[in-house]
C-alpha cells in the first residue's frame, strides 16, 4: 500500500497532509514513526483509572496529532473526547456522561484502523 492508498484506506484526504507536510517521502517518514506516539494508550489507560486530567492532556495531544497528519476524522472525536474532559476535576460529571464511553470507543475504532493501515505501508526508500 503506498502512503496515498494509506490515507484512502483510512478515509481521509491525502491532498491535506501533502499540503500540510509538501513531501510524500515526509508524510511517509511521520506516519511511519505515529505508532510510537503512545498518548492514545495513555489516554486510554488513564480513562480506566479515572485519572481525568492526564486523560485530557493525552486526549488533547491526540488530537493536535490526529490534526498535523489530517487524520480528520480522528481528530474530530479526540476534540469532542477532549471537551468532554475539559473541566478534569469535575469527576461526577465525567463519570455522569452517557456519551464519553461510546466516544472513547469510535476514538479506539479509528486509531485501530489507522495503525492497521500504517501497517500496510510499502516501504519505500529514503
Amino acid at each position: 500500500m503506498t502512503i496515498k492508498e494509506f490515507y484512502d484506506f483510512i478515509g481521509e484526504d491525502y491532498d491535506d497532509v501533502i499540503g500540510r507536510l509538501r513531501a510524500e517521502s515526509r508524510v511517509y517518514k511521520y506516519v511511519m514513526k505515529y505508532p510510537d506516539d503512545k498518548n492514545f494508550d495513555l489516554l486510554i489507560s488513564s480513562m480506566k483509572e479515572k485519572n481525568y486530567s492526564d486523560a485530557f492532556r493525552a486526549a488533547h495531544t491526540v488530537k493536535g496529532t490526529a490534526l498535523n497528519f489530517s487524520f480528520n476524522s480522528f481528530a474530530a472525536v479526540a476534540s469532542e473526547i477532549t471537551e468532554k474532559l475539559r473541566n478534569f476535576e469535575d469527576t461526577a460529571a465525567i463519570e455522569a456522561d452517557t456519551d464519553l464511553d461510546g466516544l472513547i470507543a469510535q476514538a479506539s475504532e479509528k486509531y485501530e484502523k489507522i495503525i492497521s493501515g500504517i501497517k500496510q505501508i510499502d516501504p519505500i526508500e529514503q
